[in-house]
């Protein structure tokens, strides 16, 4: 049976397309059984929260991972019918020129063409590792409760709109990759030099704009000059080194794919301009207002916390971005930015709410997030011509076995 819609025919088994824009016509709706998989995470978040307010710390933890893996399986199914994914399902079995320069890829293509799935399932679990994030954090910080729900808060934000609903899985991976980076910047968490080094390395073998999401991670570092001097130079110089060398060998692919963007490509996403996203930073700003007044926070205090001044650092960042797309100055680029900076803009903030105490302000911009969500998606799937467009949650019509993907040229 096709999954979550047994009455949807079995197709004919047909190959994959062989040129863009590469859609797909194994796929099929199935809005019932896909807001029924949704729903069953905002039960699980509910669980959590209730688990954790009665320390049964063993059901929380079974409940995360039920949670995981069920965006696992939801982001896998609802980005079958992606432009992206398709593609990478195609010609990483053949092409890895569409790769090159992300040693990542290149090494694992031979096992991700062997997964149920292909790269639909690389990007369940890239989105599951986006939920993992907060639920990892709320751990760490010891606020449980809220662990279930800043996972929605983040894998449904229209913020991350082109990153996890769009598939565009490298780039996401090198994103979450560089989170410990910019946890120890901002100093929103302790973490070991060996896990730190080894997530960098990592991501710099995933995607091509590494130095330029690196120097992002790298910003609230650099909010005070003291916490510069706080730094044993004896620690600085090796990691400048390192950081350097990792860049050394991104900075060819990326220079490349940087003048390709600008003067070559056209097309840029323009989601960060939609009104479900005004809608968020305002939730998210009227969070922080709550904070202060709840806190009695003066402009002098706010100015005075490093976590503010980063906060406030991306807050602008995102703002700067969303202008550089209404005007069209350089879209082509900062448009490849916006998801990046989304998140960590969200990660800054659930951090903030945090270290004042205050996470029950952080309401508006979680509702303001399913509503988007339940209205954009859940919803809009009703309508979807799937197999005539490439649309996130078109699902495969068939299991995994029954899939036949194009042999090259």
């Amino acid at each position: 049976m096709p999954p979550f819609d047994v009455l949807a025919p079995i197709a004919s088994i047909a190959p994959f397309p062989t040129v863009a824009p590469f859609r797909i016509d194994q796929v099929t709706a199935a809005p019932l059984g896909m807001a029924m998989l949704f729903l069953a995470q905002v039960l699980l978040a509910a669980l959590m929260s209730w688990a954790a307010r009665g320390e049964r710390l063993r059901l929380w933890n079974g409940l995360a991972l039920l949670l995981l893996a069920l965006v696992a399986l939801f982001f896998t199914l609802a980005s079958w019918g992606n432009s992206d994914t398709t593609k990478l399902s195609y010609y990483l079995a053949f092409d890895l020129s569409r790769v090159r320069g992300e040693p990542f890829w290149e090494l694992l293509a031979p096992l991700l063409v062997r997964l149920p799935y292909r790269m639909a399932l690389v990007h369940g679990l890239v989105v599951a590792g986006y939920a993992a994030a907060p639920l990892l954090l709320a751990r760490h910080w010891r606020v449980r409760a809220w662990g279930g729900w800043w996972s929605l808060l983040v894998v449904c934000s229209p913020l991350l709109r082109n990153f996890l609903q769009n598939g565009v899985s490298r780039q996401a991976l090198l994103t979450l990759l560089l989170l410990p980076l910019l946890l120890w910047a901002a100093r929103l968490a302790r973490l070991g030099r060996w896990s730190l080094g080894l997530a960098t390395g990592l991501a710099a073998t995933v995607h091509t704009s590494f130095p330029l999401t690196l120097a992002l991670t790298l910003a609230p570092r650099l909010v005070t000059a003291r916490s510069l001097l706080r730094l044993r130079w004896q620690l600085l110089l090796p990691v400048v080194a390192g950081l350097a060398l990792l860049v050394a060998l991104a900075a060819p692919q990326a220079l490349e794919k940087l003048r390709v963007y600008s003067s070559l490509e056209s097309y840029f996403p323009t989601y960060a301009l939609r009104p479900e996203v005004i809608r968020l930073q305002l939730a998210m700003a009227l969070g922080v207002v709550l904070v202060c007044w709840q806190r009695r926070l003066s402009w002098g205090q706010l100015l005075a916390c490093d976590r503010s001044r980063s906060l406030a650092i991306f807050a602008l960042l995102f703002w700067l971005l969303q202008q550089s797309l209404h005007w069209e100055l350089m879209a082509p680029i900062t448009s490849r930015l916006v998801d990046a900076v989304g998140f960590y803009l969200l990660i800054l903030w659930l951090g903030w709410l945090q270290w004042q105490r205050c996470c029950w302000a952080g309401m508006p911009a979680l509702v303001v997030t399913l509503d988007a969500w339940l209205l954009s998606s859940l919803l809009g799937s009703l309508v979807l011509n799937c197999g005539l467009n490439d649309e996130f949650l078109c699902i495969p019509d068939r299991w995994p076995w029954q899939v036949r993907y194009g042999s090259g040229p």
